[in-house]
């Protein structure tokens, strides 16, 4: 069946609408240039890349040096990157954090090296300020000791002389006659704070000890007997007396010169002895603290 006139127009123009970007290449061309479509697309996109990375690299390379007050650090790109590469843009990140690593360690070598200046320059003003005594360990401490109690004599002494009156009058002040249990604070306290003529009587137990229970009871009758000394108990962990010697009394005068040292009591009273008050008043006797 043959067509009319205005079908042929018709078809005809669909035929120009409808045609696609490659109807004008001839069949057999048309692979390849597909291929070279796709090889130019990928180009472009390289080129893009690289040209986001240069940027990026300039970017880095231009940042001034390391700024103390900033904490911010310059972004490169992961070290598996740029691993091993010498050139190109890769190389040229590669350099970039060599670069940056470098400054980094020779920022820190110089705060260490500055704090190490500031640390010697402290210890050495500091040794100087010491006298030769304040150097040389034990005497150190013991003159710092003496020192200490000197101060301490000297305080109590205007303290006995404003209250002169009140002693003389009231002499029960100075009388104890009970066991008070003290701190290492007051272990000092009761050795310092007394006037000279008071003999202070301490005793160190150990609370999971027989022997300080059995001690302790013997000495109940002695400090009852004895109102003008000051008795007084520690913890031997308090002074950080050895546990081995503990039992122990510590008897002073003078406000605070230790004149009997009875560590490892138990061990002073004879084995054909009952151990008794009897027994501890006689060692007391001995060393002439009752």
């Amino acid at each position: 069946m043959s067509k009319t006139a205005a079908q042929e127009e018709f078809d005809d123009f669909i035929a120009k609408n409808s045609t696609g970007p490659d109807d004008h290449i001839h069949p057999e061309d048309r692979a390849e240039v597909a291929r070279e479509r796709d090889l130019h697309a990928r180009d472009n996109s390289d080129d893009e890349e690289e040209s986001y990375r240069a940027a990026k690299v300039d970017a880095a390379m231009r940042m001034s040096t390391y700024d103390t007050r900033s904490t911010a650090d310059l972004m490169l790109p992961p070290a598996s990157f740029d691993s091993g590469r010498a050139t190109g843009v890769k190389g040229v990140i590669a350099d970039a954090r060599n670069y940056e690593n470098a400054r980094r360690s020779k920022w820190s070598e110089k705060m260490r090296n500055a704090r190490r200046s500031v640390i010697e320059f402290a210890s050495v003003k500091s040794s100087s300020d010491k006298s030769d005594s304040e150097l040389s360990g034990a005497e150190d401490e013991e003159s710092f000791l003496k020192q200490w109690r000197e101060s301490r004599r000297r305080e109590l002494e205007a303290e006995d002389r404003s209250s002169v009156r009140n002693r003389r009058t009231s002499p029960s002040a100075r009388m104890y006659g009970r066991f008070e249990e003290v701190d290492a604070m007051g272990y000092l306290d009761a050795i310092e704070k007394v006037s000279r003529e008071t003999t202070v009587v301490v005793f160190v137990y150990d609370h999971e000890s027989d022997v300080s229970s059995t001690i302790e009871s013997a000495m109940m009758p002695l400090v009852r007997s004895n109102p003008a000394i000051r008795f007084v108990k520690v913890h031997y962990e308090e002074i950080e007396l050895d546990q081995a010697g503990v039992p122990a009394v510590l008897a002073y005068r003078n406000q605070g010169d230790l004149f009997a040292n009875l560590t490892a009591l138990i061990d002073m009273i004879p084995d054909e002895e009952d151990f008794d008050s009897d027994s501890l008043k006689k060692l007391f006797q001995e060393h002439r603290i009752v």
